[in-house]
């Protein structure tokens, strides 16, 4: 026996089921995708044309150095032609703003302040020589005027070669310095000259 019958049309599937024993297959399910018309626009403004085939990632970077900002930047991400990010509607004086902010040079740090270099302390004074005592030099020349090979030279040619005056030879400290230096050249064999230049320079 043929049966014909619409595969299309429920009611022959029904009938065919009941004949066969089995439960009429349920139509087959068709997904309507919806399609954007050029003339649609979408969430940013932008038409379905103008919508970029692949949505950067808003981690992505843009030639500014910038990061997708939701204030700022178009939803969904969008790169400009020059790979800037898409200002958001409304937004545009921020979104200048944070472009100015992201592609101002570095300033550069300021130098650093140099600190004074600490002076080297001062050396100490010289601790000036201790005073001659005048008794004991004046028994030394005395000893040395006795012994006739004891001065290179008359008492009289060593006072006046030393600048000596005989009035304050007591209180004088240089002149007493002077002839106890010159006494020490004696001993060290120094002739007159050579003793007068040391007491001189003592």
């Amino acid at each position: 026996m043929q049966i014909t019958f619409d595969p299309h049309n429920p009611e022959d599937l029904a009938t065919i089921a009941r004949l066969l024993g089995t439960a009429a297959p349920a139509p087959a399910m068709v997904e309507t995708i919806p399609t954007w018309t050029p003339d649609t626009p979408c969430a940013d403004g932008l038409t379905a044309t103008e919508q970029p085939e692949t949505a950067p990632a808003p981690s992505a970077i843009d030639c500014h150095g910038m990061t997708h900002d939701d204030a700022i930047h178009s939803t969904p991400p969008s790169f400009n032609a020059d790979g800037s990010w898409r200002a958001k509607r409304g937004q545009k004086e921020a979104y200048d703003i944070a472009v100015a902010f992201a592609t101002a040079p570095a300033q550069a740090a300021p130098a650093p302040v140099s600190m004074p270099m600490p002076q080297p302390a001062s050396a100490a004074p010289a601790t000036p020589p201790a005073p001659i005592d005048y008794k004991t030099m004046a028994k030394r020349f005395m000893g040395k005027m006795s012994d006739p090979d004891g001065l290179p030279s008359e008492y009289e040619a060593i006072y006046a070669a030393l600048s000596i005056g005989y009035d304050d030879l007591e209180t004088n400290q240089t002149s007493i310095a002077r002839l106890s230096a010159y006494m020490d050249a004696v001993d060290n064999g120094d002739d007159h000259d050579g003793c007068v230049r040391h007491a001189m320079s003592a």
